[in-house]
Formats: structure tokens, sequence, C-alpha cells
């Protein structure tokens, strides 16, 4: 937001350099980003006459003018297309400098010149070329009343100005204004502030029923007051020079005096209003209402919108008119032939104004206000300002009557501040004298109690809500820097991680040990792009999607990871060991946060496309499922889980990781139609681990112990089994680990016959075991009954012959 120094003067006493105002007004908590100089000083610019326009002789764009400058006449070349004979113009002579570049980026200084053959003295300037505001369509045309010859700055009593550059937080809508920094500073310098709302002295009925127009509130919580005040007879005209250079110091471009009247108050005050043409309201009626369903609107910049439903309009009798507190409607603006206006001043609900601000991508300068909530009170003052502004500049009357719809009143907040906690909080005491000062510049009222005040909060100001926000305004007014260092300090033990923390930090650990490199992707997924992971009617949708692309909630972590791989390969990445840890969505009974949604933490580990590169000596090796499986055992081995908690099994071609019968983790290879979605050629497996889920047994068993390394030695047997030819290695090796028992140590298959002497249908298994006892020396007596014991099992389950 940008703030002028000039016009901030008006509201407050003493001389002050715009660097001490950023610094103070920062330090009381609105930053300063920038001082822009603002209409410097022209020495060289004069009033200037032209004379005579011709042709250039050798450039159709070109014109060839004969300006008197006073002292004499100069010929000056100008392209610019709004130049004509007899024009009041500002003229840059020979030897001046000008706030623009020149080709090497240095300011300009106007020197004699031959422009395509015609020798040219000085310049006919634009708006941009003065440094006074960015129209570059044209020169700039002066009202022919200015004396030829005199000084451009002396001519306009310009005056050279300041702009602060302000970011203001969303809970300081007071300071959206000149005159609420204004009301810092005053606090912030101990002098007396300038209030600009005083009127010329008219009386005025203020009522809810006026005889010329009517006015109703249909929708009381969106809109909570609304003042109209009807002005007839006005001419409209451009602004005096005074009130455009104002505009042009902010940033705005004048365009009347009516509306540039609604813009100064609105940046004086902090105010939107909006001026109707009251002759082009139908049935003359203002009705405040919103719509069940989408309505088009063709705002002041001609753009036709489709409002959503629920949006709060401005209505004459037979519809819309202005879009509340963001635009009003071409249908009811004020053109030249305006004559009677009706000046609106109301408080607009800020979430409503917010959400269709969002909804329709339009920010506005009165939006911008509404939705941080201005002051309810000062509607009316504003209204009355304003009014007797567009009278001053522009002629006409405004109506001794106004309405004023008040629906929905807020009463004043009192809040208790006690003198001891403001002290023991800032670090200091300020003096009774000094907080009833700064409350006082501020506009807070207090009552002195027993333990400190009772202060009533202005209207102005709902960020104030408790008595800590007081503890602030003191803090911040008092400048933060006067606050003394503690000469000791308290020493406060932090909180320890909790469970959760501690695992997390444990499975970021384990995973990025097996070198898979971690990956962060966005939560949603195109429409289109779910249903190849969910069924459709199982997709949780956002309600305000921020594009097509995101509009449902991730059902697992896959999307992300095929999104990455595909982006990878297509920039010839050949292989990827990637991670992810996020919370996926699913429809479910078993709510978490909202109703009918369960939100649970993945971990997701896959592999894609080649592990090793061919080279001299080797050929091209792909990932394969083998290499995802021993990551997911190693995975639950480092987190302290033994084998014999975790069962793995193979269902539809996926497996499956289950502790006491919940399923925590799924192993799967890519489905083709996946890889075709994405454009995907290499083969990719992935495992999604259900942390969530994992969590509570990893606290209850999965605590890693340190053992003392065995001081007795293992006892390697091999065995082999034949067993029909359709039974998976990892169901055997699952049965042996569990019949084995605690002094089998490791187990792993190291050969596979199919062939003649075994049978039709029949494959030969061979196991390599380790067994080791932590009290003595096995030997082949002590694991012999053990292997008997699984042959026998083995037999009887699956009939399993132990070959040889």
């Amino acid at each position: 937001m940008k703030i002028s120094c000039n016009w901030l003067s008006e509201y407050i006493s003493g001389s002050y350099t715009p660097e001490i105002l950023a610094e103070r007004i920062t330090l009381a908590g609105l930053e300063v980003e920038e001082i822009i100089e603002h209409g410097r000083a022209l020495p060289g610019v004069v009033i200037g006459k032209v004379l005579g326009v011709e042709k250039h002789p050798d450039a159709d764009r070109l014109r060839v003018c004969m300006v008197d400058i006073g002292s004499e006449v100069s010929q000056i070349v100008c392209g610019a297309p709004n130049v004509a004979k007899g024009q009041t113009v500002a003229v840059a002579t020979v030897g001046t400098t000008l706030p623009i570049k020149d080709k090497e980026g240095n300011e300009l200084v106007l020197r004699r010149a031959k422009i395509r053959g015609v020798e040219s003295a000085g310049m006919i300037c634009a708006e941009d070329e003065l440094g006074i505001g960015d129209d570059h369509s044209g020169i700039m045309i002066l009202d022919d009343h200015y004396q030829v010859g005199l000084s451009f700055d002396e001519a306009l009593n310009r005056k050279s100005d300041h702009v602060l550059e302000i970011s203001i937080t969303p809970n300081r809508p007071d300071a959206t204004c000149h005159f609420g920094v204004a009301r810092d500073l005053s606090a912030v310098f101990d002098v007396d502030l300038i209030d600009p709302r005083k009127n010329s002295g008219k009386t005025y009925h203020v009522t809810d029923i006026h005889e010329a127009i009517h006015i109703e509130i249909k929708h009381p919580q969106a809109c909570h007051r609304y003042v109209g005040v009807l002005i007839k007879g006005v001419s409209i005209t451009p602004s005096p020079q005074w009130l455009q250079d104002r505009i042009k110091a902010i940033g705005l471009r004048p365009l009347n005096n009516v509306v540039d009247a609604t813009n100064y108050v609105l940046h004086e005050l902090g105010q939107p209003l909006h001026a109707f043409d009251y002759d082009q309201l139908k049935g003359k009626k203002i009705v405040v209402q919103h719509y069940d369903k989408v309505q088009s609107f063709k705002t002041l910049d001609g753009q036709d919108r489709q409002v959503p439903a629920g949006s709060l309009f401005i209505c004459d009798g037979e519809g819309p008119v202005a879009l509340a507190g963001i635009m009003g409607g071409e249908n009811s603006e004020v053109t030249d032939s305006t004559m009677n206006i009706l000046l609106e001043s109301a408080w607009f609900e800020p979430t409503g104004i917010r959400r269709t601000s969002k909804q329709l991508a339009l920010q506005t300068d009165a939006s911008y206000r509404f939705e941080r909530g201005i002051d309810p009170e000062g509607t009316l003052k504003a209204a009355i300002r304003c009014a007797e502004m567009i009278v001053e500049i522009g002629g006409g009357e405004v109506d001794s009557t106004i309405i004023d719809l008040h629906p929905t009143k807020k009463e004043s907040l009192n809040v208790e501040l006690r003198h001891q906690r403001l002290v023991s909080v800032i670090g200091l005491d300020p003096g009774k004298e000094t907080i009833e000062r700064v409350f006082h510049r501020l506009g807070f009222s207090t009552n002195t109690t027993e333990n400190g005040w009772n202060v009533k909060v202005p209207s102005w100001r709902p960020d104030v809500e408790r008595e800590i926000d007081l503890i602030e305004e003191i803090a911040r007014i008092i400048d933060y820097n006067t606050i003394p260092a503690p000469e000791q300090v308290a020493y406060v033990k932090p909180a320890s991680f909790s469970s959760w923390e501690i695992f997390m930090r444990e499975v970021r650990s384990v995973v990025r040990a097996m070198n898979f490199r971690e990956i962060q992707t966005i939560s949603l997924l195109p429409d289109t792009m779910a249903s190849h992971f969910i069924d459709p009617s199982d997709h949780v949708r956002t309600l305000n999607p921020i594009s097509q692309d995101q509009a449902v909630l991730r059902p697992d972590l896959r999307y992300g990871f095929l999104r990455t791989i595909a982006y990878n390969f297509n920039r010839n990445i050949p292989g990827l060991a990637l991670f992810e840890i996020g919370n996926v969505f699913q429809r479910s009974g078993k709510s978490t946060w909202i109703e009918g949604i369960n939100e649970q933490v993945h971990l997701l580990m896959g592999l894609a496309g080649v592990k090793e590169q061919a080279n001299w000596s080797n050929s091209e090796c792909l990932w394969s499922i083998g290499d995802l499986k021993g990551r997911v055992q190693t995975f639950f081995h480092r987190l302290g889980f033994q084998k014999a908690s975790i069962d793995c099994t193979l269902v539809n071609d996926t497996l499956v990781w289950s502790i006491q019968g919940s399923e925590v983790a799924v192993l799967r290879m890519t489905d083709p139609h996946l890889n075709k979605a994405f454009d995907i050629k290499a083969p990719s497996w992935t495992v999604e681990i259900n942390l969530s889920m994992l969590e509570p047994f990893y606290t209850q068993m999965g605590t890693s112990r340190f053992e003392a390394i065995p001081k007795f030695p293992s006892i390697e047997y091999d065995a082999a089994f034949i067993v029909d030819s359709n039974l998976t290695s990892l169901i055997l090796e699952t049965d042996i680990r569990r019949i084995a028992g605690e002094i089998l140590t490791n187990i792993y298959a190291f050969d596979v016959y199919e062939g003649s002497g075994l049978g039709e249908g029949k494959k030969s298994i061979a196991y390599r075991m380790s067994f080791m006892d932590k009290s003595k020396t096995l030997t082949i007596s002590d694991v012999d009954p053990i292997i008997k014991n699984i042959v026998k099992e083995l037999s009887k389950r699956y009939g399993a012959l132990l070959r040889g």
C-alpha cells in the first residue's frame, strides 16, 4: 500500500523526513518496504504554447511544432499523436534533466538534436516523462490559464513528495489508509492527530426512510450497515490539480471529480465508497441481496463475469448494478452526462467479499479493505466527508436527509489490563501516564481499576481482543528498542520428542541409508487420473479446487511417484530409487479429522528403470521385485521388528506384509495401464507402508536393542525339498522359519531345479540354513531333529519330500 508523505503531514503536526517516518512506522509494526521519490522539482520545464504544427518531411508519425516558451519560440519535433495548435503544454528546455532513462540507463539530459534531418530544441512532455504519472499515450495538455514561460513547478504549485510502500498485515485494517497510519504516528511522536472528518457545519437528518430512494438489506448477515447519500446537480469535470496530484502520487489514474473524490476518501479514511448515477437506478431502489444461481454481470472494467451463486450484489428495481464490496457495474456508472448521484458507504462481511474476490480472481482497492474488516462506525462520517468534497469540486447540493440502515450492530469490546502483567511481559514499566497517553492517542478509552485499567477497544481495531493484544500496543508504540535486554533468563527445558516424531525420524534415517532419494509431491491429482487408482465413487474431492488438475485428494502415493519418474525418464535419467512420506485420504467409516474421511500417513519406496548401466564387463541390469523386497525386509529389520512378528504373503501378484493380522505394507509392480497413462516404458516397483498403522507396533516391539557378539559358532545345513511347481519359495521359507524357531538365524534358497527325475509338475528348491545357540556349540545331532520336524510339517502341509 502506498502512503504519500505530503498527504500524511496533513494529519499530524511536526516535520519529519521520509527516512524517519519509514523507521518509526516499521518499528510500530507496519513494515515500510520502499521509499519512492515522486514529483521531484523540474527546473528547466516551463509552460509553453503550441503556435503551429506541421508534418515532418521525412517521417509520417512525427510533427514539427513551433512552441512559444516565453523567452523565445522554439522548434520542437514531437511524436505524440495528440499534439495540436493552440495547446498549453509542459516543455522541457535544452539542458533539462528528466526523470527518465536514456539508452545507457542514465537520466535523460536534453540537448539540441537533429531528428530525421530537422532540428529540435527541447521536448513537449507526457506525464510519465515528468515523473508525475504513468500516462504515455500522448503529451500532457494543461489549462489555458497558465502563463506562458512560467516555471512548471511554480505554475502548478508542485511540491516534491516521497511515497512509502507499506506492507500491511491482515490484522491491521485500520492502517490501510493515510489517517490510520497517521494515528499510529501521533502516538509514536506524541503529537495531536488532525481529524479530516469535519463537515461544513450543515445539519443532516439521518433516517432509514427517504422519499427519493428506497433501500433494503435482504441479507443483514452479509451487510451490517448501508449508508446512502443523494447529491443533486453535480457537474462531472476533471478534478482540480491538487486532487489529481494526490491520486497520482499513490499510483492511481484520475478519472473525474466524482470518482477521484471517492478514491481520495478511500485512501484517506479506509472506507470504500461507490457513486451510482441516480437517474440510471430503476425504480429508484437499492436492494442488497445474493442469488442462489450464477449471475452474468458486466463490471466497470467492461468484462462480462459469471458471478458464483451466493455472491452479494447491490441491485436496483430490476437487477444487479454493483458487485458488493468489489466493483460497480457499467449500467449505473458515473458518466460525463451524470447530474445526480447516489453515494454508497457500507460495511460488508469480510468472508463473503474474500470468497467472491478469489472466485473471480478480481481484487480491487475496495475488496482489499473489506476483506480485512473496515470500521463499521466510520461509514456515515466517510460518506458525509466524500459528499461534501464532491459538492466543493463539482457543484451541486447534498440532500439534507441521509439514509443509514444498520440492522446488525456490534457492541464495543472492553478488555481488562493488569499493570503488573504488562510490566512482566514487556520487561519495563513505562509508567501509568505513558500507558494512558498511548491508549488515548490510539483511540482507546481507559478507566482506572484496582489492578490496572478497563480498556474500551475502538471499532476500527477488530484485532484487539485480549489482554496480551493491549500489551503489544504499548510495546510497539514505546519502541521495542527501549526495552532493555534481561541480565538473566529462565531456562526452559524443551519438550521431549513424541513417540511419533522419534518413529518418523528413524524411518527417514533407515530409508535414506538404503540410498533412496526423497521426493515431495502435491497431495492433489486430476479427477480423470484418480480413476486409475481408486473407484470414482470413492474419490475425495475438494470443495473449491484450485484447478481441474488438482481436484481429488490422493488415495495413495503412487501418482506422485509415477509423475516424477516419467519426468526424469523424459530427461534421460535411466534409473531411480525414490521415497516419499505423505498423507493419503480415503472414504471410510473410521473417520480421523473429517466425518467419513480416513487420513493416514504412508511411506512409498519405489524402484524404476535401470539398476546398473551396461559397461565393458556387464550387461544392463534392471531393478527387480527382489531388490525392493530385500529393502522392505531390511527396513523392518532396522526398525527392530523381528521376522517372526511379520507375516509376508502373496496375494494376487502382490506381496503383503502384516503384523498381528493388520496389513501394513503392499508391494506391487506398476500396472501396464498406468505405465501407458504416464507414458512410462521402463518397469517400476513400489511398496507402500502404512506408517500410521505401523507406529503403534514400533512403540510396543520395535525398539532396537544391542546384543553381545555370539560366543559360539553357527552351523550350516543344506536341504532340498521336492514340491509342486506352483508352490512359491516365499511360502516354504516362511513356514521353515516358523517351524525351526529362533535357533534358525538365516535361510535363503540357493538352487531351484525342474527336470527329469522329479516327476510331472514337480520342482526342487534347495535351502541353506544357519543355526546358532547362544548357550553352546551346536552339532549335527542338535540340528537333525529340527530338520526332521521341518520335513514332517512340510510333507503334511504341502506333500514335500526331502530330496537325496
